[in-house]
């Protein structure tokens, strides 16, 4: 069956199915236009069927007939060897066979012009350098780093030592947020040159805007990238990477080189670029979640401070520490006088309004190594590692005092509270963590019995 055999037998069906289409239901049903297509199609099938086999047996028959002839030339052929066959074969010594004669030039296939052979290929690939310069020790170490998420001073020192393998004869700095979002600070730098500020705005470099690596020659005006914070030495090419992950912005790679070396081009270095850029800022991303996540897990949701297990934590952590140097530990539980009174007339959310204000402000009251937690519910816990029983009063009273003084704008009106809070120190009222706590506790409901707006000591307690 020819092409053309086809193609019109495929008309043929296409046209009898568009037939069957245009007819209106009313002459004929749906079912029988589904039939009268079936039919169709079996009947084309069939002579479609017909012309192959037709075409086949037509094949097979020109085939034997080739083979038939074949046999009958070879049969001739032997006849008429064996007809001029001495009659006493005469015994000849074993002639070695002519090896094949070496290839030259003038039985080589002609190339196109233009075009060199494999062999010549092949010699001047294996005689060729490398066409661009990427040091693959040291890359492995440095990617290995990351993906084992080793620390980022390892992951930095790997870098440092990578980035002057990989750009040879460039200068270049990293800078990364320093705390806040509006400045980049040099985080390493290397070269032989000073290309940029320590210290420079978003802003000023393109690449921040574009999200893209931004590549300026300053031979060439119609390749200025823009990038003002590169004005120390704005020759030869410089290249801009964002260091970005997970749609945040971290920081900027700047690269500056006179010229490119002669083996690599403009697009070599963009790919090297992109390889630093694009693995480091998931590395840091990466990180970021983990710091997040770790943040998540041990905070308060509403008031930012510890949670209650991260204390319980830190406590048994600080009591094996004073146990173990015999120093003391002082513990502050304090609860706001104010919060039936704020639910009752002005709601939760004004009582959750307070919590956050506090949850804010005692940090500012505390030491940097004192631990300040959410304890249960509208109840605070402090806990202060080496203070004796002198420090941690002193300070649950400045704490009295300064929330106290405390007035929060709230709507039409402001939220104020004063505290109740009990201090228990170890070893001077308990033996361990679990004693601790309740003393504390039991301290700071007795403050909260006797009035409110007070400090009570433990030893309270135990002189009763």
């Amino acid at each position: 069956m020819t092409m053309v055999s086809y193609i019109v037998w495929l008309i043929a069906f296409v046209a009898g199915v568009g037939v069957s289409f245009f007819v209106p239901e009313a002459t004929i049903s749906l079912g029988g236009k589904f039939a009268f297509i079936g039919a169709w199609g079996a009947v084309l099938g069939f002579v479609l069927y017909t012309l192959c086999k037709r075409r086949v047996e037509t094949a097979e028959a020109e085939f034997n007939e080739n083979l038939e002839s074949l046999k009958a030339s070879q049969l001739d052929l032997v006849a008429g060897i064996q007809a001029n066959k001495p009659a006493e074969p005469v015994e000849k010594p074993a002639v070695k066979a002519p090896e094949p004669p070496p290839v030259t030039a003038k039985n080589e296939i002609p190339l196109p012009k233009g075009a060199i052979s494999a062999r010549e290929a092949l010699e001047k690939i294996a005689g060729a350098p490398l066409r661009a310069n990427f040091p693959l020790d040291v890359w492995k170490r440095y990617a290995k780093s990351i993906l084992k998420d080793r620390p980022f001073g390892e992951v930095l020192a790997n870098l440092e030592k990578l980035l002057p393998a990989m750009f040879p004869k460039a200068s270049g700095i990293l800078y990364m947020y320093a705390g806040t979002q509006t400045d980049l600070r040099k985080l390493y730098s290397f070269g032989p040159s000073v290309i940029s500020d320590a210290s420079i705005r978003p802003g000023e470099c393109a690449s921040y805007n574009s999200g893209e690596i931004v590549v300026c020659d300053y031979s060439k005006h119609d390749l200025s990238g823009g990038c003002t914070h590169l004005h120390h030495r704005p020759q030869g090419i410089s290249f801009c990477a964002p260091i970005e992950g997970l749609e945040e912005h971290f920081g900027i790679f700047s690269l500056q080189v006179d010229a490119l070396p002669d083996n690599e081009s403009l697009d070599d270095w963009h790919a090297k670029v992109s390889f630093v850029a694009t693995t480091f800022g998931l590395y840091v991303s990466n990180q970021n979640l983990n710091v997040r996540y770790k943040e998540h897990s041990i905070r308060d949701n509403l008031t930012g401070l510890f949670n209650r297990r991260y204390m319980e934590e830190s406590l048994a952590r600080e009591i094996a520490a004073a146990t173990r140097h015999k120093t003391p530990i002082g513990l502050i539980m304090l609860y706001p006088d104010s919060i039936a009174e704020i639910q009752k007339t002005k709601g939760r959310h004004a009582v959750e309004q307070l919590l956050w204000e506090l949850g804010q402000r005692l940090p500012g009251y505390i030491r940097t190594e004192d631990i300040p937690c959410r304890y249960d519910g509208e109840m605070f816990c402090i806990i202060l590692p080496g203070a004796d029983l002198k420090i941690t009063r002193q300070r649950a009273e400045k704490i009295r005092h300064e929330i106290s003084q405390l007035q929060i704008a709230y709507g039409a009106g402001v939220l104020a509270t004063p505290l109740s809070l009990g201090v228990a120190v170890m070893p001077a009222h308990a033996a361990d963590g679990g004693s601790l706590l309740y003393m504390a506790e039991a301290s700071l409901r007795h403050a909260m019995q006797a009035g409110g707006n007070r400090v009570t000591i433990a030893d309270a307690l135990i002189n009763r």
